[in-house]
This record gives C-alpha cells, structure tokens and sequence, in this order.
C-alpha cells in the first residue's frame, strides 16, 4: 500500500470511529480511548446516567414533619445531583 492509500485508509476509519463514537454517546454511552495508537484495542465503552439520590428520614417526631423533612433533603439532593 502507497502513502496516498493509508492515509485515506486511516481518514475513513477516523472518520467511521468518529460517526460510532457520536452514536453511541446519542445512546447514553461513554466512549474512552487510550492515547497511544497500540493501545486502541482496550477502548472502554460504559454506559452513563445521571446520579440518583434517594434520602430517608428517621427521627423522633410526628410522621407529617419526617415526611416534609424528607422532601426537602430530596429537594436538595436532587438539586446538587442535577436531577430535579
């Protein structure tokens, strides 16, 4: 193979790795590649999604006031994790 066909060769699957990579992060996924070209074989491909999280509250009091304190600390969580 001449320089003129491995670069094309190489722009084509740069260009496919590229359209797969964009795909695949539109699915929900994380697409991480290593820095060195002998290395491209352990890319990693994970899946992603926003962190949850889910607050209880036990304490001595009346279950109405547990409940709003409750809601409030979700509210709270929800708002520093990006999901409310």
């Amino acid at each position: 193979m001449n320089s003129n066909e491995a670069e094309t060769k190489v722009r084509k699957a740069a260009a496919d790795l590229k359209s797969a990579i964009l795909a695949a992060r539109d699915a929900g996924l994380s697409v991480v590649w290593p820095a060195r070209v002998a290395d491209l074989d352990s890319i990693v491909v994970s899946e992603t999604g926003k962190a949850k999280v889910t607050v209880s509250v036990e304490a001595d009091v009346p279950p109405e006031t547990a409940d709003k304190a409750a809601k409030a600390a979700q509210k709270a969580a929800d708002k520093v994790t990006g999901t409310s």
